[in-house]
């Protein structure tokens, strides 16, 4: 459309062009034949002096027939030229535009190299990832191919049983020791004794639903054979989250149990021992105890006589101390390990805790000084017995290393925010002292600091007591210089109950009703000391050697309180308990006599049992037990 608008311009021009070319060309042609007639005519009038009217015609004639021909030959020739022309400036705008045409189609063709190049190089650098992507899958086949072979080494070459099973419980694969250990030669042979064999299976397929059912490990232990496995199931889960089979895994653990067996049988027999060693120790200490607390209240004594039965009552103490603390260590090594939290007196046990310090440092001729901060409450609940085999240690194991200078003990307590409690107690010696890097380490068990192993001492004492103070929710805390003393705190909080008619001591007095007593005890010394001290404390007690003679007494008069003795000739305590309560209905409170402090103060419990009172007895002791009881009556 465009090319025909430009030819009908180019038309109209040369059109326009061809009919001026005329016009100017008759106008010259008219202007030269009047000029020439002019001249004509002078030259004619000149030469002549004559002017004819044919000298003026004659060459206007020839200059109408020159001019139109003239006019033709110029238009034509004009025409020509301007048509050449014209058709040179078309074929420079066509070479113009060829020009351009050709200057953007060799842009293109540069861009199109550039996004040739582009790609080119993409196109390598993806070949070049693809062959990389080839080689290290290739290596990783390898690496593969390395792991299955050397799995497969173990597979067939382990001690233990391997068994692979899919989904629906077909065997897929097992190990050569699970072969050997049936009896048989390849899978077709296991899957035929696995069918026949329902025990057997039952090994292999147990758990498979709680298995599939939870995707979890499941681990059991069989005995195969005469041989002990500890089995594992695990679940073959594959990427999709899908469960696919199940693994099972048995391990031989046949030494093991083996060895298990015996370690428990040991232990059963250290218990045993100690039990036993327990018993027999623990009879003569309560006679020794008991008696010295007789002997001593009785007034008898003064002077160097009184020192030194005091001497003994503290020895005897201190000998019971020592032995705790190998019970409780054994114990904790058997994990049997427990607190028994009741109300006691806070007042009688500050003043026994002072009264035995005092006598352990007198014989040591050491200064000794016992303060007490803060209102004391009338009860505070927590383990008595452990938490004066704390402070026993402690002050125990200052006087033990300091030769001369003096013990302090410092008692704060104080109301808490919750209600209860707070007690500290700061026991301070100006002994031999502990080096900074020694005071860690003799929290350790069996651990003694260099230099100082002279000194008598089991080695376990700050270790047990260590454990009893975190297991009564305390804090122990040492301060220490070497040469200049060591001072140990510990820290509890303890709750604390008003007193109504519990009433503590020693003294006859404090007891305002007769108890009727019935004491089954079989050793004669326990009997004497036991009878003795509750006879002191105003009771009446009725004694019998063996569980059948105390269901007998038991039947023809009820006591207000049984003490039981947890050894006896015929049967234990625990029986008479049974029996007292089973046969007779009795509600009467019983409290166990024990040397054997190993058993777990839950069994008692379990049996009637209110209360537990070891052995050594003291008349401290037995009298707070005794008038806990009294408002039964």
């Amino acid at each position: 459309m465009s090319s025909r608008k430009r030819l009908g311009r180019n038309g109209l021009k040369m059109g326009l062009y061809e009919h001026s070319l005329i016009c100017i060309t008759m106008l010259f042609g008219f202007s030269v034949t009047l000029v020439i007639t002019v001249i004509n005519c002078v030259v004619t009038l000149y030469i002549e002096n004559d002017l004819k009217f044919e000298d003026v015609l004659k060459p206007l004639a020839y200059g109408a027939i020159i001019t139109p021909l003239l006019a033709l030959l110029l238009n034509k020739y004009f025409s020509e030229v301007e048509r050449a022309r014209s058709k040179v400036e078309e074929l420079q705008k066509q070479e113009t535009q060829l020009k351009t045409s050709l200057t953007k189609t060799y842009i293109a063709m540069i861009n199109q190299r550039e996004k040739n190049n582009t790609l080119f190089r993409e196109h390598e650098k993806l070949q070049g990832s693809f062959y990389n992507e080839i080689s290290l899958r290739q290596e990783a086949q390898s690496l593969l191919d390395e792991q299955l072979v050397f799995f497969s080494a173990i597979f067939d070459l382990t001690p233990d049983i391997i068994l692979y099973r899919s989904f629906n419980g077909e065997i897929k694969g097992c190990s050569d020791n699970l072969l050997h250990l049936l009896h048989v030669e390849n899978q077709s042979e296991l899957k035929n004794l696995l069918s026949k064999d329902a025990d057997l299976n039952e090994y292999f397929c147990y758990g498979d639903d709680e298995v599939i059912k939870t995707k979890k490990d499941l681990m059991y232990e069989r005995t195969i054979h005469g041989v002990i496995y500890q089995i594992r199931k695990r679940p073959a889960i594959n990427p999709k989250g899908q469960l696919i089979g199940t693994m099972i895994y048995g391990h031989d653990i046949t030494k093991l149990k083996n060895e298990q067996d015996v370690l428990e049988r040991t232990s059963r027999e250290k218990s045993n021992f100690i039990s036993t060693l327990s018993h027999e120790l623990r009879t003569p200490l309560n006679g020794i105890v008991g008696l010295s607390d007789i002997l001593l209240q009785s007034g008898h004594f003064r002077d160097e006589d009184e020192r030194n039965l005091k001497a003994i009552n503290v020895s005897a103490v201190t000998l019971g101390n020592i032995f705790n603390d190998v019970i409780d260590l054994n114990k904790f090594e058997r994990q049997t390990f427990g607190i028994v939290r009741e109300p006691f007196d806070w007042k009688s046990f500050l003043e026994d805790l002072e009264t035995l310090s005092r006598l352990m440092t007198e014989q040591k001729n050491l200064s000794f000084s016992f303060k007490v901060a803060g209102e004391s409450p009338d009860l505070v609940v927590s383990d008595q017995t452990r938490l004066r085999q704390i402070l026993w240690n402690l002050i125990a194991n200052g006087i033990k290393f300091t030769k001369q200078g003096s013990i302090s003990i410092s008692v704060s307590q104080g109301a808490n925010d919750d209600g209860t409690l707070g007690v500290s107690f700061k026991i301070a010696d100006t002994g031999i002292g502990i080096a900074p890097e020694e005071q860690e380490k003799i929290f350790a068990l069996y651990y003694q600091v260099p230099g100082t192993k002279q000194s008598t001492g089991t080695g376990i004492g700050l270790y047990v007591t260590r454990e009893l103070t975190h297991a009564l929710g305390g804090v122990i805390e040492l301060e220490s210089e070497l040469g200049r003393g060591t001072a140990f705190t510990v820290h509890f909080d303890f709750e604390v109950r008003k007193r109504e008619c519990l009433s503590s001591g020693h003294a006859v007095s404090e007891v305002l009703t007769a108890l009727d007593i019935l004491l089954v005890e079989d050793v004669d010394l326990n009997i004497l000391v036991c009878k003795t001290l509750l006879e002191k404390l105003g009771n009446r007690v009725t004694a019998a050697k063996t569980g059948t003679e105390a269901l007998e007494l038991f039947s023809k008069s009820r006591p207000d309180l049984v003490l039981l003795d947890m050894q006896l000739p015929d049967m234990s305590g625990l029986d008479v308990a049974d029996h007292l309560i089973n046969d007779y209905g009795s509600t009467v409170p019983m409290l166990a006599l024990t040397a054997n402090v190993m058993r777990d103060p839950d069994v008692y419990a379990s049996h009637g049992i209110v209360g537990v009172l070891s052995k050594p007895l003291s008349a401290s002791k037995l009298a707070e037990a005794v008038n806990r009881y009294r408002e039964n009556k």
